[in-house]
């Protein structure tokens, strides 16, 4: 009987496994996610952004990367066909009017699979 009530303990303080599990961010998703680069509040269009999925931290290598062109008036680096999930977004650029090259990077999650607009600041490299 003892031995009964011990395995029925050691099941019961068992970690249970979330059945929620977590979107596995990257490609095969209909979101789009639109960025434009600013400095000071100014849009910067000499500029490529590298995005890195399932993570919010900043990484070595990226899984892709594109060249901010002008959409709307606006130079924006668009990544289309995004899941789910979490991405880490890094822009290295540079900023004609401080005569500078600039840098910055922001943790991003997708919720929902459409075209999002977001701002990447930056600011300059050291």
């Amino acid at each position: 009987m003892l031995f009964a009530v011990c395995i029925l303990l050691i099941n019961a303080c068992r970690d249970k496994k979330s059945t929620t599990t977590e979107p596995i961010a990257g490609k095969g998703g209909s979101a789009t996610l639109n960025i434009v680069s600013k400095h000071h509040g100014k849009n910067i269009d000499s500029i490529a952004v590298y995005i890195k999925y399932n993570t919010q931290d900043a990484a070595t290598a990226y899984d892709d990367s594109v060249k901010a062109v002008i959409i709307n008036s606006k130079p924006t680096a668009s990544f289309a066909n995004l899941k789910k999930g979490k991405y880490y977004i890094y822009g290295l650029g540079w900023d004609p009017t401080i005569i500078s090259k600039v840098k910055g990077g922001i943790p991003y999650t997708i919720t929902e699979e459409k075209q999002l607009d977001i701002t990447l600041p930056v600011t300059e490299t050291h």
